[in-house]
């Protein structure tokens, strides 16, 4: 498995490496973040760690990139968050698909990174039975913008969706394919795709 660091601290880099090559896998670091873009095909990457600080604007392109399957390759993302991400941040993270998440390089920190990297924990957004009520969000494939709302009926892997802005989905009909979506519970999610079945009053999906 190849594990891919974007990161430019000097700190960051030396306590995450090790940890990667204890898991098993091998370790390419990158500095530059629009390099690595430039040779994520290249490295085939099977995990990204992204260091968010040092890339406030830039991660989101990274991971809307690699998981839009653009480059050859879809590996999962793992954000380091050395400061505190904001509530549109981390929705859009989950919109994006990512992975999961750790915000420290202490001991509980990569605890949860070693957990990501052993396969032990399916990520910070990974999907668990139980709870009541669902959650989803996805990219409009049509405009890129960030969709939210709340599910109004779930049956099987079919969901009725009324979004918060219907706006902003006015432009999808029956047929269409939502790539970059979250679904899920209690705060827990992971990444999705969908089908359009019906774009009335509410949005009609069946998930796959």
């Amino acid at each position: 498995m190849k594990a891919l660091l974007i990161a430019e601290d000097e700190q960051t880099i030396k306590t995450l490496v090790p940890e990667i090559k204890n898991s098993g896998a091998e370790p390419i670091v990158y500095k530059w973040l629009l390099k690595a873009l430039d040779n994520v095909e290249e490295i085939a990457p099977d995990l990204v760690i992204i260091s968010t600080s040092e890339y406030p604007r830039h991660w989101k392109t990274f991971v809307q990139f690699t998981k839009s399957g653009i480059g050859g390759v879809v590996p999962k993302v793992i954000l380091y968050n050395s400061r505190p991400m904001s509530d549109d941040e981390k929705s859009k993270a989950r919109s994006l698909g990512v992975f999961g998440m750790f915000n420290s390089l202490d001991e509980r920190g990569l605890e949860e990174l070693k957990n990501y990297l052993s396969g032990k924990n399916d990520g910070a957004f990974g999907f668990i039975a139980g709870g009541t009520k669902f959650e989803f969000a996805f990219t409009n494939p049509k405009s890129e913008c960030l969709v939210t709302g709340s599910v109004k009926k779930i049956d099987s892997q079919r969901i009725e969706f009324e979004c918060d802005l219907p706006s902003l989905v006015k432009n999808l009909k029956a047929g269409d394919w939502i790539q970059n979506a979250t679904f899920g519970q209690n705060k827990i999610y992971k990444s999705a795709s969908a089908k359009v079945l019906s774009n009335d009053k509410v949005l009609e999906l069946k998930l796959t």
